[in-house]
């Protein structure tokens, strides 16, 4: 066993996964880059939008690969919504204590 958050099987860094690979070279051989880009361009301009939107974010991931899971500079984190502060001791309130018998 190795040390906590240290990666003790799996493919080396660098080593490309084979079954991807083969899916990939498959795709290329049955749709060449015209029918390819025939399709992108169909799906694109889709008259429905949530086609068009599920065919721009395939594009996105195509191009860009998938997004980091950590933020790369700060300004990409999430923001912490902070609620506001309020004293609730100062609002006056007509609570009438109730007394016990």
């Amino acid at each position: 066993m190795g040390k906590i958050g240290e990666k003790t099987g799996g493919r080396r860094p660098g080593t490309p996964n084979k079954v991807t690979q083969s899916i990939r070279t498959l795709l290329n051989t049955i749709l060449p880059p015209e029918e390819l880009e025939k399709h992108w361009r169909f799906y694109l301009k889709h008259r429905d939008i949530e086609i068009r939107f599920a065919a721009f974010k395939l594009a996105q991931l195509y191009m860009f690969g998938r997004p980091s899971p950590v933020p790369l500079a700060q300004e990409d984190a999430p923001q912490q919504q902070v609620e506001p502060q309020f004293d609730l001791s100062v609002i006056p309130t007509r609570h009438v204590p109730i007394r016990p018998n």
